[in-house]
């Protein structure tokens, strides 16, 4: 059977995490499945400035960081503001996080580097 559109409705937000251990940062974090509007997001950022066409990949790691990184409520941790200061981390704690955030959205793990190639 088809589904209604309450149906659909009703899964508003609620999507699957996972707890991620990062000992780099003390400790661990919950890493998130995107929703279809913060996947778009995601997206966005990568291509806002774009140089001769390029994707921009400043700071990628600690953008994705900010956007799948949820409390136990499935809230973002991080805002926007914060995007700075996650990518003076640890690089091997947060990419604890992308990869976890990579394999749960199926998202390439080559992804960043092929951007860099490009």
């Amino acid at each position: 059977m088809a589904l209604t559109r309450e149906e659909c409705k009703a899964k508003r937000n609620k999507v699957p995490k996972e707890l991620v251990e990062v000992p780099e940062l003390g400790g661990s974090v919950y890493v998130t499945k995107l929703t279809a509007g913060v996947r778009d997001l995601f997206d966005k950022k990568l291509n806002e400035n774009k140089v001769n066409g390029e994707v921009n990949l400043e700071n990628v790691r600690a953008k994705f960081v900010a956007l799948v990184v949820v409390d136990e409520d499935g809230k973002r941790l991080f805002e926007d503001a914060d995007i700075e200061w996650l990518g003076e981390l640890d690089s091997d704690g947060i990419q604890k996080i992308v990869d976890v955030g990579f394999r749960i959205n199926g998202i390439g793990t080559g992804v960043i580097e092929n951007a860099i190639k490009n």
